[in-house]
């Protein structure tokens, strides 16, 4: 499970970009936003806007963490889970359209991590969401979708794989890496 801190900034980054919609979004449009600028900003400074994990699914990486919520809010689900009562709180659906009900704590997501968003907004605001959907199936997901073939289980797509698939340098890569070891010897 993900710290409070990280539930809270996947929160702040969903509340940010579906505060930019007027009358909510669906989705696919939601989560590619967050994908694209996910892989913009990892491909140019080697480090995450939302500590999300990405799955590959028929419609392109969906954000795990994300997507359990959203799930939870269209599911009126009464189970409790207090990690996740602010985040599920947060958002209202409404015919699979998500929108927010809070306005997001800005001092979560840095002004880079808001012109990175902001950018993949414009990008994406006025697409058709299958167009969006067609656009995620990049060569992250394509790596992944290959893996699963052998083992279904192998559907995470790494940050590696998200960063090479936005175009990102070997530095940016051994930066990448170096820090996954570092976290992994601290877990």
């Amino acid at each position: 499970m993900k710290t409070a801190d990280q539930i809270s900034k996947i929160e702040s980054v969903v509340l940010y970009v579906l505060n930019k919609f007027e009358g909510g979004t669906d989705y696919i449009k939601l989560f590619k936003i967050i994908y694209f600028a996910q892989r913009d900003f990892l491909s140019t400074y080697g480090r995450e806007i939302v500590p999300e994990t990405f799955k590959a699914r028929r419609f392109g990486p969906v954000p795990t963490l994300t997507n359990k919520v959203i799930k939870r809010v269209e599911d009126s689900s009464d189970d409790i889970c207090p990690d996740l009562q602010h985040f599920e709180k947060s958002i209202v659906i409404d015919n699979q359209i998500v929108k927010a009900v809070r306005t997001p704590y800005i001092d979560y997501i840095s002004s880079k991590e808001r012109k990175c968003l902001d950018k993949w907004f414009e990008v994406c605001k006025d697409k058709d969401s299958k167009e969006l959907s067609t656009l995620s199936h990049d060569s992250a997901y394509r790596t992944v979708s290959e893996r699963m073939k052998t083992d279904p289980q192998q559907d995470v797509i790494t940050r590696i794989d998200i960063a090479k698939a936005g175009g990102a340098s070997e530095k940016i890569i051994d930066y990448i890496r170096e820090n996954e070891l570092i976290e992994t010897a601290f877990a």
